[in-house]
């Protein structure tokens, strides 16, 4: 049976991914993570590490990771469903009732749809780097030393200062107001306003290891323009702590080399990924 999505986001929360993978797999704190054998392929050498405060388990040596619910697929060979329920019953946390199990294709469908707006998001913060407007945030980029091959395969963008542009451009496009909002992309004010959330900023998209954009991080242009690094919220489809930026450009060369460096940020990852001297990921932000 499917369950709702509010439900499984509960029973994450509960979880402590920490005390399931140990009683599989012994475990040594290596500063924020821990770190063991990894139980999904033979190595000597430590390569599996989970975060605690994250909620993620990822091993560098054969690219395999995800949530607890994963953890528990992957270790006990079950089905989603069937994982859900083992994990479900190991806290102690009551399964919802029948009725309450909620419409798997209902969302399904929204998270194609938000998956489409991120897309088309995308493309309108390419096309204003591209444009004269984006002279400026181009002019920061060189500055920074990001070439403009690292830019085209990042992605990277800009906002422009525009209060309503990226909502003009989706609405447009066919999409729902509400549903824009709950794309994190669109905020509504307390007067009922909607104005894009990303204004005025160097853009860089999230994505799944799969390539689909699934969030943005926003860098300041305006020295005392606060927050410095603005992140999109979580939505059904983006959940910073289950995600590793870059490792949609970098996991082939990761299993082949057997580690991942961990840096801190996206520009500090578009470093390390031009100039080729290590396979590397990035935490996503908190802000």
């Amino acid at each position: 049976m499917l369950f709702p999505q509010r439900f499984l986001d509960d029973l994450r929360l509960q979880a402590n991914i920490l005390q399931v993978v140990q009683e599989y797999v012994p475990l040594k704190r290596a500063g924020q993570t821990y770190k063991g054998l990894c139980p999904f392929h033979a190595e000597k050498t430590p390569s599996f590490h989970v975060n605690q405060e994250k909620g993620f388990f990822h091993c560098f040596g054969c690219n395999v990771g995800g949530d607890v619910f994963k953890f528990l697929e992957l270790h006990e060979k079950l089905g989603f469903q069937d994982a859900v329920r083992m994990l479900a019953q190991k806290f102690g946390v009551a399964l919802p009732e029948e009725g309450e199990r909620g419409d798997g294709h209902a969302d399904s469908g929204l998270r194609e749809a938000l998956l489409k707006i991120h897309e088309v998001a995308a493309a309108y913060f390419r096309e204003d780097l591209d444009h004269p407007s984006g002279a400026r945030a181009r002019r920061q980029l060189h500055d920074r030393g990001v070439t403009p091959t690292t830019i085209e395969r990042l992605g990277i963008g800009y906002a422009p200062p525009s209060r309503d542009g990226l909502r003009d451009r989706l609405l447009k496009q066919g999409f729902a107001p509400a549903l824009l909002v709950q794309s994190g992309l669109v905020v509504l004010r307390e007067n009922r306003e909607e104005v894009d959330r990303f204004r005025n900023r160097l853009m860089v998209p999230i994505c799944r290891d799969s390539g689909s954009v699934i969030g943005f991080g926003g860098r300041s242009m305006e020295t005392g323009q606060v927050p410095k690094y603005l992140n999109s919220p979580e939505t059904p489809i983006y959940a910073k702590g289950r995600t590793l930026y870059g490792l949609n450009l970098t996991k082939a060369a990761i299993q082949k080399a057997g580690f991942a460096v961990l840096v801190e940020g996206y520009f500090d990852f578009a470093q390390v990924y031009q100039s080729e001297a290590a396979p590397a990921v990035a935490s996503c932000g908190t802000a």
